[in-house]
Formats: C-alpha cells, sequence, structure tokens
C-alpha cells in the first residue's frame, strides 16, 4: 500500500518535476471529480475562509480510507460508523486526531484532543 500512497501523494501535490529538462517542472493535470483507477476518487472541497482541501477516497481498501492535503501535509484517515453520512478518523477509533465527516456533496473537518473534547476546524466544505 505504500507505493500507491506514494503515487497518490504525488497525485495531491500536483508538481512533477522532469528529471533532465533544466526548464520550468511539469505540471500533472488538476485533480477531478472523476475515479482515477483502482476505485480511487478524488474531489476537492471549498471550505470556509477560502480553504481548499483535495481528498482522494481509496474504496478499495480495507477499511475505506480517505487521503487529505491539509496545509501541506498528507493525512490519511479511516472509515468508521456514522450514524449519517461517511466518517473517517485519524486514529481509526474516532477517539482522538481529525475526523473528516461527509454527507452528500458536504464536509466538515474537526479535531478531537486526547481528553475528547471536540473542535471544528473547517466547516461549510462544498466539493467545488
Amino acid at each position: 500500500m505504500r507505493p500507491f500512497l506514494c503515487a497518490l501523494c504525488l497525485l495531491l501535490a500536483a508538481p512533477a518535476f522532469a528529471q533532465d529538462a533544466p526548464s520550468a517542472p511539469e505540471r500533472l493535470a488538476p485533480l477531478t471529480d472523476s475515479v482515477a483507477a483502482d476505485g480511487v476518487i478524488t474531489r476537492i472541497y471549498s471550505c470556509e475562509r477560502g480553504a481548499r482541501v483535495p481528498a482522494a477516497y481509496l474504496n478499495d481498501s480495507n477499511p475505506q480510507r480517505v487521503v487529505l492535503m491539509l496545509e501541506g501535509r498528507m493525512v490519511v484517515l479511516s472509515h468508521i460508523r456514522s450514524a449519517d453520512g461517511a466518517k473517517y478518523a485519524e486514529d481509526g477509533e474516532g477517539e482522538a486526531g481529525y475526523i473528516w465527516w461527509t454527507k452528500g456533496s458536504s464536509a466538515t473537518l474537526d479535531w478531537i484532543s486526547e481528553d475528547g473534547e471536540s473542535q471544528t476546524l473547517l466547516s461549510g466544505c462544498q466539493e467545488e
């Protein structure tokens, strides 16, 4: 799975540099609302305060996962049980770390601290 995530990291990071060319770096195509390959679905969300969150849903993994680019960092979250919509947690249990909730075309990013206190980091996220 690590080589796949590394390739996914390159996809989400956008620039790819040519090895021999001294000129400007090549650019990968932007993420789209399509299924890339092998059950990977990419989305970009526009959130409050102008924040943009690229997401890649790995639907062929067990458990299903989402990879988010947050402040230049790749964060992998695992699908966990939810009453409504889809919920992904950084720790796989939903007890601490990032929580990504989606319902339809909207999403919310929360942070749960070690003591269980929840804080919404991004709300009003909508698929572009």
